[in-house]
């Protein structure tokens, strides 16, 4: 049978892609909810317990945290998202023998997906340029009402972690209550560093440190500085912090402690600048920049299973596109966890799923009838 040429964005384009946006938007309320009302189910009645005084949070201020917490759990589910767009798109297509159709009239099955694997990597890129709006937009006020909703307090407080400065030295922090509402200033309790140069050792402690924004550092109260250098021992007071830290990189440091799976790849190259040893967080670069490859990976895979040619054997294809695509997640979830422990490489841990499942798609792609 001769091969027919179509053009680009023509009418049969245009049809396959409106039936992978309707099924996208199906797809959207179907995983990204049933997402929430899992997540809803399992803290919603730890929101709402009262506090010690016996009040209860707003209705408004739950659901402004779920509203803000929406677009965090679609990144996280986007990739199967799009898998089953596409999949209800090739059903709705099977449906009434439309593939089949195309089949005889010369038009491969592959140039008939062509606007769902289009619409793959439009959405691929959408989620990376999502994460880094979110992240940077959002990201903080939803993490000041998780606080709220779990702590009952006004402002967070963070306690007992390590953050780096911008040489790289370490500061011991006792606890951190950052700027919440206009007026706030930052302050640090029980700090602590040490850095040495040659034989001189130098350690400063200090009770608290208030950020003075005029002079972008940090003034201490009670601050001591221990320089010893062989058996010469001597105390002065000090009261500048000395160290290049800001109080926004304090929460970054301590956001990338505590959520790194919400950290954006602008957070996480900030980071790599101040620890570029850092295993974790090269991991979490390369597993960022790789994440949006999913749902194109995902189609690859699942997609050649729905166009089959014996209908006895359909049922068991398609079983086995899901479990491939299951595998899919199952490898990059190990992949990602033996790269944030060291066990490989961060490049490794990034980008071998999708390379791995992305060639073995190619081969199920290329089968597809043509």
């Amino acid at each position: 049978m001769k091969r027919v040429r179509l053009k680009v964005f023509g009418r049969l384009d245009l049809y396959v892609g409106r039936l992978f946006l309707f099924s996208y938007l199906t797809a959207f309320f179907l995983v990204v909810g049933l997402y929430m009302i899992l997540d809803m189910t399992a803290n919603l009645d730890d929101y709402l317990q009262p506090d010690d005084d016996g009040q209860v949070p707003a209705g408004s201020t739950v659901a402004l945290f779920y509203a803000l917490q929406l677009p965090f759990l679609y990144l996280q589910v986007s990739p199967f998202v799009t898998l089953v767009a596409g999949l209800f798109t090739a059903t709705k297509l099977a449906r009434f023998n439309e593939v089949v159709a195309a089949l005889n009239a010369g038009v491969s099955s592959r140039r008939v997906f062509a606007p769902v694997f289009l619409g793959a990597i439009v959405l691929g890129a959408g989620m990376l340029f999502l994460r880094e709006g979110v992240t940077e937009g959002m990201g903080r006020r939803k993490a000041l009402l998780l606080d709220y909703l779990t702590e009952r307090r006004e402002a967070p407080v963070y306690e007992n972690f390590w953050a780096k400065d911008a040489r790289g030295r370490l500061l011991r922090i006792g606890e951190f209550q950052p700027a919440t509402r206009p007026g706030d200033v930052p302050e640090m309790r029980g700090i602590s560093f040490r850095v040495r140069d040659g034989e001189l050792s130098t350690a400063v402690h200090a009770q608290r440190a208030i950020w003075d924004s005029a002079s972008q550092l940090w003034r201490l109260v009670g601050g001591q500085k221990v320089e010893s250098a062989k058996l010469e021992l001597r105390r002065t007071s000090v009261d500048v912090l000395g160290l290049e830290i800001r109080p926004e990189d304090i929460e970054l440091e301590h956001k990338g402690l505590e959520n790194p799976i919400d950290l954006s790849l602008s957070e996480v190259w900030r980071l790599l600048e101040r620890d570029p040893s850092n295993t974790q967080y090269r991991t979490l670069f390369h597993a960022h920049l790789s994440f949006p490859l999913a749902g194109l990976v995902l189609l690859l895979v699942g997609l050649p299973f729905m166009v089959v040619q014996e209908r006895g054997r359909a049922v068991e294809r398609i079983a086995h596109g899901f479990l491939l695509c299951v595998g899919y997640f199952g490898a990059d979830f190990v992949a990602r966890t033996l790269g944030m422990q060291g066990q490989i490489g961060p490049v490794h841990a990034g980008w071998l799923p999708v390379l791995f499942f992305g060639s073995l798609g190619v081969v199920l792609y290329g089968s597809m009838r043509s």
